[in-house]
């Protein structure tokens, strides 16, 4: 798991009206809050390769499930 900062508003957008916690499908738009920038911190799930597979809910990434 690493943490990331999504900067662009297309990608802010996807992730709130599509993304959802991997661990508890819990949808991103209970807890993906832009900040004052409009950029969102979130906790995302890599394969093997570094590749992107998904994302954590806060609740979940500081209780370190994976």
């Amino acid at each position: 798991m690493r943490t990331v900062y999504l900067q662009l508003e297309s990608d802010v957008r996807e992730l709130v009206e599509h993304g959802y916690c991997d661990r508890r499908l819990r949808p991103a738009r209970e807890w993906a809050e832009p900040d004052r920038y409009g950029g969102v911190e979130v906790h995302i799930v890599e394969d093997a390769r570094g590749n992107l597979v998904g994302f954590l809910c806060p609740d979940c990434a500081t209780k370190g499930d994976k």
